[in-house]
């Protein structure tokens, strides 16, 4: 569907010549365009020591096409580095999600770690009860086997004697 934009009218004054102009621009905007084309003649004319005429219209238009020029290549460039700049938004967004993923899987190896730890630790302690039952037990038997032996010589000096 093809918009029709209406068109406005603005009856405006440029250097004390009265004009109607017409344009896709609301009324005030008209007026003010129109108004910084005639201060940029008068300004023009002044430097010029000259009422308005031809040639300052041409030097206004050729200053006024500098100063669209400039901006347009100021646009250009401010478009520019606005490209380069969501391009950089991105890669630090980009660096920022994998810095969240790392830190995440971080903390995911920190407790995997943590409950290894935990076991293991667990596991030390088992350890550390099984070997001191086992010197227990090794001290039982060192006892017991001092028995025996004391035993033994007790029957070997029974024998002795009774033989």
């Amino acid at each position: 569907m093809e918009y029709i934009m209406e068109k406005c009218k603005a009856d405006v004054t440029i250097c004390g010549n009265d004009y109607v102009l017409s344009g896709d621009k609301s009324e005030d905007k008209i007026k003010e365009i129109a108004k910084y084309v005639d201060d940029e003649l008068r300004h023009t004319s002044k430097m010029l020591n000259s009422n308005p005429n031809y040639r300052s219209a041409v030097l206004t238009a050729i200053n006024l096409a500098e100063k669209l020029m400039d901006n347009s290549d100021l646009l250009l460039k401010l478009q520019t580095e606005n490209h380069q700049l969501d391009n950089d938004v991105k890669h630090y967004i980009s660096l920022w999600e994998d810095a969240k993923l790392q830190v995440s899987d971080l903390k995911d190896k920190m407790t995997t770690a943590s409950d290894m730890n935990v076991q293991e630790s667990e596991k030390y302690k088992a350890l550390e009860t099984k070997c001191s039952e086992l010197e227990s037990a090794y001290f039982d038997l060192q006892m017991e086997n001092t028995n025996l032996k004391n035993e033994i010589r007790n029957l070997q000096k029974f024998r002795g004697e009774n033989e």
